[in-house]
């Protein structure tokens, strides 16, 4: 199996993947190779950088607020109450 060894990575980018793969029940390294694979099976990308499709355009902004810490079943049960 190969190796990838990457340099100089942000401290801020390292707490952040912990934080996903601790979310994800993954090692650092499972939790990298996850979404490298994401990456690269994506689909491409329009002019301006956004996703082609609308869904994935939706998935990608989903990934980027769980990226960030954003519980969804909590915002998801308080989302239903509201409108109920």
């Amino acid at each position: 199996m190969s190796a990838l060894v990457i340099k100089n990575l942000p401290a801020a980018l390292h707490e952040r993947l912990k934080a996903r793969a601790a979310r994800n029940h993954r090692s650092l390294t499972k939790e990298a190779i996850a979404l490298l694979e994401e990456a690269v099976q994506a689909p491409p990308t329009g002019p301006h950088g956004r996703a082609d499709n609308a869904l994935d355009a939706v998935f990608a902004a989903g990934d980027a607020l769980a990226a960030q810490g954003v519980d969804f079943k909590a915002w998801a049960a308080t989302s239903r109450d509201v409108w109920r």
